[in-house]
């Protein structure tokens, strides 16, 4: 037992580098591969506190390459491959009952001989537990309420059309660096963290190619066309479309029959959950996103926004409570000008200053509003 605690995937497998470790495929090293699947060894300091929380997760560690900037003195838990910083701290390993039966080698049938759960009660260990618990206190938010379990406490979270239709699509409150949820915080952090509502800005489940490289996300920003941009601009907004989410497996699920994602995971953690037809866009007898996402926003005379020029057709017009979706799409440091009426559309002249790559540019950009 003390094995795992103290040497389970903390260091680098030799027969790996010389490609020849017989357990990578389906993964079942002791010892890690990929610097994303390495765990720091858990330790009692020396004033009884651990090296790193058993709760709060670090939202500067890199989940694809493996890199903290505070490195291994980084006082929170790593989000590593199969989340075995914390299945296998102290607080944790071994301090519940598995749900799964051994096999004939002892073996736990689904999460094999790694497995971080008892299989009998001489398997059970007691949680050790922080002697100076008070210092993480940031895990209770004003309320009294523990931040780590948040999802819970929200039932509203548990239905997968509520998470598709306002997942990470309204910003953060807390201020910067101060939430430490990560993707279990169900609202933005920063531009690629931040998804446009599939009901407003019904952009298709290709990447913008302003946006994406062959292999790498890119700044939100560097597209021109802002909200209006009819495809993908984060990693956020592909997983959880409509077209895409949930119809494949979750990778957790399949190799560790655990996803630390829980609710807020974009892939299928039952078969039953494949290839369901997720038709969460808003129509006249639904809310809209920013009614469902925002319980205290005032309902108001319904309007519309879209622009009467793409590529010779018009573009679709959407419902919205008010013109802050409008305003939503010229975000960038934007000015309105009115330049008249007709039909009951006021036009406008949309004047913003895009960031790229190359020297800034102006650009200018026609809009209408119009009664719904």
């Amino acid at each position: 037992m003390n094995s795992y605690l103290n040497e389970f995937r903390v260091e680098a497998c030799p027969l790996f580098k010389q490609h020849q470790c017989q357990q990578h495929r389906p993964y079942t090293c002791f010892n890690w591969h990929f610097a994303n699947q390495r765990r720091r060894r858990p330790q009692r300091k020396s004033d009884g506190s651990f090296n790193y929380s058993p709760d709060i997760y670090c939202d500067k560690y890199d989940e694809n390459t493996g890199i903290c900037p505070d490195g291994d003195e980084c006082v929170y838990l790593h989000r590593v491959s199969g989340d075995v910083e914390r299945k296998y701290h102290l607080r944790y390993y071994k301090t519940a009952q598995c749900v799964h039966p051994t096999d004939s080698r002892g073996q736990c049938v689904k999460n094999g001989a790694h497995c971080a759960f008892a299989h009998s009660s001489a398997d059970l260990r007691q949680p050790q537990f922080d002697q100076h618990e008070a210092g993480f206190s940031t895990t209770v938010d004003g309320d009294g309420r523990d931040r780590t379990s948040f999802v819970i406490e929200d039932p509203l979270w548990h239905s997968q059309d509520h998470v598709l239709s306002c997942y990470k699509t309204e910003q953060c409150r807390k201020p910067a660096r101060l939430c430490r949820q990560g993707y279990a915080c169900p609202f933005y952090h920063n531009s690629k963290d931040r998804r446009r509502p599939p009901a407003i800005c019904k952009y298709r489940s290709t990447p913008c190619p302003a946006a994406k490289t062959v292999d790498e996300w890119l700044d939100p920003e560097l597209c021109e066309a802002g909200d209006a941009c009819q495809y993908c601009h984060t990693r956020t907004e592909q997983q959880f479309h409509p077209e895409i989410y949930k119809s494949t497996k979750c990778n957790d699920m399949l190799e560790h029959g655990y996803c630390p994602r829980a609710v807020f995971c974009a892939f299928a953690h039952h078969d039953s959950e494949l290839h369901v037809q997720r038709t969460p866009y808003v129509t006249s007898s639904q809310a809209s996103p920013k009614e469902q996402c925002s319980p205290n926003t005032n309902g108001g005379d319904s309007m519309r926004f879209g622009s009467p020029i793409s590529n010779g057709t018009s573009t679709p017009s959407y419902s919205v409570s008010d013109t802050s979706i409008l305003l939503a799409v010229c975000r960038k440091r934007c000015s309105l000008a009115f330049i008249g009426c007709s039909q009951s559309t006021y036009w406008f002249f949309a004047r913003s200053e895009f960031p790229s790559r190359q020297p800034k540019r102006m650009r200018v950009l026609m809009l209408g509003i119009s009664g719904a």
